[in-house]
């Protein structure tokens, strides 16, 4: 999975650039696992420039939420588009991880 990471504040951002499918999901996850160990900050995942998602991208997404949360951290999405909004909307994920317009929307907010 082509993916890039930056720090804003005390926030880690990740950029998606490929499809977040069972096909690449799991090129990600020892990075999501070392964000839940770095026990700092809250992260922001940016799928604007994100091809497409499906169950595996969405379950990846939910057990990020629930151990940051275990942490009393939080995750945002930024730049939800498309099918992709579709798809978290349809499965209410829309409702627990909150969405961002922009990284300057969410430190607004924070």
């Amino acid at each position: 999975m082509d993916y890039s990471t930056y720090q804003s504040n005390d926030c880690h951002v990740v950029e998606l650039h490929d499809d977040f499918d069972s096909g690449t999901v799991n090129d990600i996850k020892e990075y999501f696992e070392g964000l839940i160990e770095d026990g700092a900050g809250d992260v922001l995942i940016d799928m604007s420039e994100m091809g497409k998602i499906d169950s595996s991208g969405v379950g990846a997404l939910v057990f990020l939420y629930k151990r940051l949360r275990m942490d009393s951290r939080n995750l945002g999405l930024l730049g939800v588009n498309g099918k992709a909004d579709e798809l978290l909307t349809m499965l209410r994920i829309s409702q627990a991880i909150k969405q961002y317009e922009s990284i300057e929307e969410y430190l607004g907010k924070h």
